[in-house]
């Protein structure tokens, strides 16, 4: 008896052959694919690029009234003023507090809303992030009645506890500053909640109960298990609460404007003042590259300090 051969199955539709592929070939798809970083190279040299070096040329270049010396008279001119050693000794106040109680207070304010209150978490979460998406100018508004020394409600909840605020927190030399910062830290604390629970609900639970049945609990379970877990939010929330210090400038403006006697300048400020008011558009080209300087140095050392596996949804 004759063996048939089972048939062979053949696909619905061939493979068509393809032929050598010739160097103008790979050539042409190279070409093609950087085509498409054209507008994103664009815009970084029309937005970026050559806005920073007409700065530089300025800061270089540009001679103000009454100035001599060498191209960069500018940069001494800057680094003798005291106005400039004041914004710096005000900026490092703001990235060392602001950063710290944001950190503190958004993770304890995340802890106690995921722990003791998930039934009203969408509101929780909605109330503390009003301030994140408030008008600065609004905010400005706001705070100043509350500080006031006469009629706000911070002097009226003092007097209640017997403490009499004789001074306006934004019109002391004194206190301008902390006032202002203050107010920062209510504005930008409800983002750093919002990663720590973003990061948070992404432990799987079997750790937290695992350490649990280890005995840690309460302060212990904060400390050696959660803060170490929730280590790549708190370094991305440093770095940018860091860049956002040297990006303020609407908040103390419409506050303070840098006063009184320049005793809350930052950069933002100065730079506004000396190059839109003043119009020494050498000192502020020269203060605003050593503000890229300082930005760029410091962002370096954060990168060599945390590396740059810097994640803000709980893993590095």
């Amino acid at each position: 008896m004759a063996v048939v051969p089972a048939p062979v199955a053949r696909p619905l539709h061939p493979r068509r052959s393809v032929g050598p592929m010739t160097i103008d070939t790979l050539l042409r798809r190279s070409r093609r694919r950087y085509i498409y970083l054209v507008p994103a190279i664009a815009f970084f040299g029309l937005f970026v690029a050559w806005p920073v070096v007409s700065v530089i040329q300025a800061s270089l270049g540009i001679r103000d009234q009454g100035m001599s010396g060498g191209f960069l008279a500018n940069f001494s001119h800057v680094l003798h003023d005291p106005i400039f050693w004041t914004a710096t000794r005000n900026m490092i106040y703001w990235a060392v507090i602001t950063v710290i109680v944001q950190l503190a207070v958004g993770y304890t304010l995340a802890y106690l809303i995921e722990t003791y209150a998930a039934r009203s978490t969408a509101i929780l979460r909605t109330a503390f992030l009003v301030p994140l998406v408030t008008s600065a100018s609004v905010i400005a508004i706001v705070w100043s009645q509350i500080y006031s020394p006469d009629y706000g409600p911070l002097q009226h909840a003092l007097s209640d506890v017997g403490i009499n605020l004789s001074i306006s927190l934004l019109g002391s030399p004194h206190t301008a500053i902390f006032a202002i910062i203050g107010i920062n830290i209510w504005e930008f604390t409800g983002f750093s909640m919002l990663m720590y629970i973003v990061g948070l609900n992404r432990i799987p639970s079997e750790l937290t109960e695992a350490a649990k049945v280890d005995g840690a609990t309460g302060i212990r379970l904060i400390r050696s298990v959660l803060v170490p877990l929730l280590a790549p939010i708190t370094k991305s929330l440093v770095l940018l609460g860091i860049i956002g210090a040297l990006q303020t400038f609407p908040l103390v403006y419409l506050t303070t404007s840098g006063g009184p006697d320049h005793a809350s300048e930052i950069y933002g400020t100065q730079i506004f003042r000396t190059g839109f008011i003043l119009n020494e558009n050498g000192y502020a080209s020269a203060l605003a590259v050593l503000t890229l300087l300082i930005a760029l140095c410091a962002t370096a050392v954060q990168v060599g300090v945390f590396g740059t596996r810097l994640t803000v949804g709980g893993h590095s």
